[in-house]
């Protein structure tokens, strides 16, 4: 039985396997991408609570700053500075490969919604993932979370489908965003 919504299992997609590089993509007009500086904590705090993550505070970010590679915690500020954007490059040490990294946290600002700052962000950290070695990069998502899918689908990340049940939530998914279900291409690719 196919699950939807909150009760899923996360999806997770990654980048092709193949080599290819990742072209960085420019903010829209009137927004800069920059990488963290000290003070930026308050801001992304306040970021993440416009998001319908689970809840943040000091441990959380604390644990997800630990895992942050250098250079790879990026934001994007609008002309008045106020933070709009931002995405982590998260090292994520799995024992089947030392230099796999997860795309964490990409969030956008309501009011800055619409304008591919997200796009532009998953190019920053995967072109960090890959300038760093990291031979593995891959993401987490939920399958209701429809406008990030599409996102990291253009950004170049592929589904991964362990099972006929994740088949089944992606073939939803798919169906939804009007992409086309090409399992047996992603896995080869993936």
């Amino acid at each position: 039985m196919e699950q939807s919504g909150r009760d899923a299992p996360q999806l997770r997609m990654v980048w092709p396997t193949n080599g290819r590089a990742c072209p960085l993509v420019q903010p829209a007009d009137g927004y800069t991408v920059r990488t963290f500086r000290p003070g930026d904590e308050d801001a992304f705090l306040s970021l993440m609570a416009q998001m319908d993550f689970d809840p943040w505070d000091a441990a959380k970010l604390t644990y997800n700053v630990n895992r942050v590679i250098p250079d790879g915690w990026f934001f994007i500020t609008d002309r008045s500075g106020q933070m709009a954007a931002a995405a982590m490059c998260l090292h994520n040490y799995t024992r089947r490969s030392p230099y796999t990294g997860d795309v964490g946290w990409v969030a956008c600002h309501p009011d800055h919604r619409g304008r591919r700052l997200g796009r532009c962000l998953c190019s920053y950290v995967t072109r960090r993932f890959l300038d760093a070695g990291y031979t593995d990069i891959q993401l987490h998502t939920e399958s209701f979370r429809l406008a990030a899918i599409k996102t990291y689908f253009d950004a170049g990340y592929l589904p991964s489908i362990p099972s006929p049940e994740l088949a089944s939530i992606w073939e939803g998914v798919c169906a939804q965003l009007r992409w086309p279900f090409t399992p047996d291409a992603w896995a080869a690719h993936a």
